[in-house]
């Protein structure tokens, strides 16, 4: 009778909230009635009653898994589909009716059966395994420290933190949010709050840079530095940095990105700069104004002094070099 009371107590809790029910179940029942019975002793009659549920990995709920929980149904062909596996923290309980039903649509004979239940296995995830996830989503050097995590269960399988999940902040410590993958294409997700330090060879600032300015041997200086995970690759080279310019300011003490970087140009507006004019035989040398900044390789715009007049031309180091056709005017 009191089998009977606590299965229906049992299943109707787990219709309606969708929890595991053993250890959790009774847990919550030892609690509201401290005077009825020990712990121990609702435990004993819980595996008397029902049991855990059943362990179940993957997408789908299979033949294999209801043989493995009802010997009964030992003929099931493996990879016959019953039901989909419910969600992590809830269950799928299979009644005996519906048993019925699968063992006669299979040609099976098979007598009263208890309900079977289903249900993803959970467990806490530890920090060890959360770190290293997180290590084999960075580069070498860098160093994390688990200041906070979340500490609800979660499916067993493999922990994931992609390094697209990890915030970017302004304080010490940054939110990086990631998942356990259970199932083939499911995921449950986590997070842990951490600190990232970086060690590595870089290419440092003396002092703040400008933008736009080329930069000197006495604005940089190669060293090792310590400091928050970098998403840019840096310069750790002195020779990648000097005479470029960086497209924004850089503080002093700061390492310098390689995508920052331009060549300086090599004539600026305004500048007067040499111009060689070739047509055919003929050659002409003269000096312009540039219009505007242009690096070696590039079509500027120049403007000719003595007329005004504006024309293109291709710069070769500081000289500007163009070809015209007879009765061009500059």
């Amino acid at each position: 009778m009191i089998i009977m009371k606590l299965r229906m107590l049992f299943f109707r809790n787990t219709r309606k909230t969708g929890r595991l029910p053993a250890s959790r179940f009774l847990s919550s029942l030892a609690l509201r009635r401290r005077g009825a019975a020990p712990f121990a002793l609702l435990t004993a009659v819980c595996a008397m009653a029902f049991g855990e549920c059943l362990p179940v990995t993957g997408d789908r709920i299979l033949g294999s898994d209801l043989a493995h929980a009802n010997l009964q149904f030992a003929a099931l062909p493996p990879n016959l589909t019953l039901g989909f596996t419910p969600a992590p923290g809830m269950t799928r309980i299979f009644a005996a009716a519906e048993l019925t039903r699968i063992a006669k649509a299979n040609g099976l004979v098979a007598g009263d059966s208890p309900e079977v239940c289903f249900a993803i296995p959970m467990r806490r995830l530890t920090p060890a395994e959360a770190t290293g996830a997180m290590a084999r989503s960075l580069p070498a050097g860098v160093k994390i420290a688990i200041v906070e995590m979340s500490s609800s269960d979660v499916p067993v399988g493999e922990a994931e933190f992609p390094l697209a999940g990890l915030e970017t902040t302004a304080g010490p410590a940054q939110l990086w949010h990631g998942s356990v993958k259970f199932t083939a294409t499911r995921k449950s997700p986590v997070w842990a709050r951490v600190t990232v330090t970086q060690e590595m060879k870089a290419v440092v600032t003396n002092k703040d840079l400008p933008p736009n300015t080329p930069i000197d041997a006495s604005s940089i200086h190669l060293t090792t530095w310590t400091g928050p995970l970098l998403r840019e690759r840096v310069a750790d080279r002195l020779e990648d940095v000097l005479g470029k310019m960086s497209k924004r300011a850089v503080k002093a003490g700061e390492p310098i990105p390689l995508g920052l970087l331009n060549f300086a140009p090599a004539v600026r507006r305004g500048e007067s700069i040499r111009v060689e004019v070739n047509s055919g035989s003929a050659h002409l040398t003269f000096r312009a104004i540039a219009e505007k900044d242009g690096r070696d390789g590039d079509s500027v715009e120049l403007r000719n002094p003595a007329t005004g007049k504006l024309f293109q031309a291709r710069l070769t180091g500081s000289t500007a070099v163009i070809f015209v056709d007879k009765g061009t005017g500059l």
